[in-house]
């Protein structure tokens, strides 16, 4: 992809080139796995997008698009050209460019690789061709739009070589920086989801998280949603921001809320430093972390075990119950959790997760926040099995009635 330098930034060691480039570079230019950058949502539904079309046929502005090289950095000057390969990963602009991309295909099958038939509607041909397209992977939408284009008379290749468009191409940036951008970029836009921010800001330690529960699995929420996980959880998986949140309240311990605040926070305290990791963890506390996950998860087997630890409020109610206790008794994270792990089987021995159910259910969800109150139980009831004064089996009933 040739580039035209049109402004250059330096930030921090890293560099920043604004440039200029046409729509046939920068689209045959996209690695074939694009759309597989890791701290990317993946691709959504977007009405105003899918009229990008209607925005090439008529030459109209297409906002820039932010890439991040992988290679060396140029030393181009403004007003100067540069070469970049497929060497880059998009790191906003996906969506643009996974239309582009459509556009791209049905325009070069439509070309290269069909034989139109003028006496069909663009729609009669596409649902002729149904086989064809759906293995080429062709929009039909966009393939009818590009074969009326091309009966008026339109030029499929200049459409493409005389659109221009700017890219901003960051060289240098670590791996903290492209996802504080990331979420600075989208701050404007349709909200990035909560659970996939958060899982973004603790990825440096997911790859360290992962060796220390395998065989147990984690599973990201741009795979499988909160919601869908906490209704089918298979035993031995793991949700990567439900453990984040129980984490994080063992670290604190206390009952910690990762939500949007608390994104915003983590991820721009630390703007200056630029570190690796954009949250500071401990190794040792992690792996006494995954230990006890491990522990619960080969205890609670039965089917309603797996439901229950399955649910975020759940997992931050136990582990912000063991942070606290660590630290009312002056004792380290990784000697809390050991602690908790010595009662663990005597802990899910009792847990009488019928009545648990039951005593959910009987909260009167008009008056309370019903996963406060959850949070607020489990950390209760573990508490006082850290303490030797826990009810065997637990009385549910009355520690609800308390938290409500």
């Amino acid at each position: 992809m040739k580039l035209k330098v049109l402004d250059k930034f330096l930030e921090n060691g890293a560099t920043c080139y604004l440039c200029r480039t046409t729509l046939d570079e920068y689209i045959s230019g996209l690695p074939d796995d694009f759309r597989d950058f890791y701290i990317q949502r993946g691709i959504v539904s977007n009405k105003f997008l899918d009229k990008l079309w209607d925005t090439i046929v008529k030459k109209k502005h297409i906002p820039p698009i932010v890439l991040v090289g992988t290679s060396i950095t140029p030393g181009a000057r403004v007003g100067e050209s540069f070469e970049v390969g497929s060497d880059f990963r998009v790191l906003d602009g996906l969506q643009r460019s996974h239309r582009l991309r459509e556009i791209w295909d049905a325009a070069q099958f439509a070309s290269r690789s069909f034989q139109d038939d003028p006496e069909m509607s663009p729609a009669r041909l596409a649902r002729k061709n149904i086989d064809a397209l759906k293995q080429a992977r062709i929009s039909f939408p966009i393939f009818q739009k590009v074969i009326a284009y091309k009966r008026e008379g339109g030029d499929i290749d200049e459409l493409f070589s005389e659109n221009k468009l700017w890219l901003e191409i960051w060289f240098d940036l670590t791996e903290a920086q492209q996802i504080q951008k990331m979420l600075i970029l989208n701050a404007g836009h349709k909200s990035v989801n909560i659970k996939h921010q958060i899982e973004l800001l603790f990825w440096g330690s997911f790859a360290a998280l992962q060796e220390a529960l395998h065989p147990a699995r984690i599973v990201r929420e741009k795979d499988k949603s909160s919601t869908s996980y906490s209704k089918g959880r298979e035993p031995g998986e793991f949700h990567f921001a439900h453990v984040i949140s129980a984490f994080v309240s063992l670290t604190e311990g206390r009952l910690v809320t990762t939500n949007a605040d608390y994104s915003a926070s983590m991820s721009f305290e630390q703007v200056e430093s630029f570190q690796d990791r954009l949250i500071d963890i401990d190794d040792r506390s992690l792996h006494a972390f995954a230990k006890t996950l491990s522990l619960l998860d080969a205890e609670l087997r039965s089917d309603i075990g797996i439901r229950w630890l399955g649910r975020e409020v759940v997992l931050v109610g136990i582990f912000g119950a063991i942070g606290a206790y660590a630290a009312s008794n002056s004792l380290s994270l990784t000697d809390g959790l050991k602690a908790f792990d010595e009662k663990t089987h005597d802990f899910v021995l009792n847990l009488n997760l019928e009545e648990f159910e039951q005593s959910r259910n009987r909260v009167e969800l008009s008056k309370v926040n019903i996963g406060n109150v959850n949070k607020k139980a489990v950390f209760e009831a573990t508490t006082r099995l850290l303490a030797g004064k826990i009810a065997k089996p637990i009385v549910w009933t009355h520690i609800f009635e308390q938290q409500a």
